[in-house]
């Protein structure tokens, strides 16, 4: 992803998903844009076995095999897990549109400016109200995050024109007895329950992959075994 460190006010990254770029060779469609947590890295596919010596497959197998240890949970159910951090998050993302007219208030924007965010208030209500009733998986996330994302950095981008504003939203942001900084702090606390649960399934389908090259080694050591 495009790092967000050039930005003044600092956001977690999975802010940016109008942003996402490919990165690697994730298992989906190649015209769509790769997302930073749902996305993943998957093993390639082995080389033919027919053309590797009965050592070499057993050795392969037992390297594979070492890596098992690890008892992990089944993918469709770290899947749930990531997609029910995933919407928890949102749920803490969106609720800037109920902070938007006490920051107009406290922070004594002007009529016009005012008006530009409250606008962005109710298109961010419009997509929630559209979109995320449509979500339950992780590929359906998708659509309604970019959409949502869209909007989200948008908003964020136009608060900061006003050099008065960005200011104070630098200060507030870090600062937990703010408006600001109490929702800043929420939304980094889900965001790092994403990253945990984006681990545990990038595990999981480690696991699940390594798995699949254990039982093609097996069915290619049974076929080499004397009818």
């Amino acid at each position: 992803m495009l790092a967000l460190s050039s930005m003044p006010l600092r956001l977690p990254a999975v802010f940016a998903a109008a942003l996402w770029v490919g990165a690697g060779a994730p298992a989906f469609a190649e015209s769509e844009p790769a997302h930073p947590m749902i996305d993943f890295r998957r093993l390639a596919p082995l080389e033919s076995l027919q053309e590797l010596e009965l050592d070499e497959l057993k050795a392969r197998r037992a390297a594979y095999a070492a890596q098992l240890d690890a008892a992990v949970a089944p993918t469709a159910e770290l899947e749930g897990q990531l997609l029910t951090a995933l919407l928890a998050y949102d749920d803490e993302r969106v609720r800037i549109v109920e902070l938007i007219p006490q920051l107009i208030v406290l922070y004594e924007l002007d009529a016009e400016f005012a008006e530009d965010l409250m606008n962005f208030r109710d298109t961010m209500s419009r997509i929630v109200a559209e979109l995320k009733p449509n979500v339950t998986t992780l590929q359906s996330y998708k659509p309604y995050d970019f959409r949502m994302g869209v909007s989200f950095v948008a908003l964020m981008t136009i608060m900061q024109e006003q050099q008065a504003v960005r200011e104070r939203m630098l200060r507030d942001q870090e600062d937990p007895e703010t408006l600001l900084g109490r929702y800043y702090q929420q939304l980094r606390s889900h965001y790092q329950a994403v990253e945990e649960a984006r681990g545990q399934l990038e595990q999981g389908y480690r696991v699940e992959d390594v798995k699949d090259r254990v039982e093609r080694i097996d069915a290619e050591l049974k076929r080499r075994q004397p009818s």
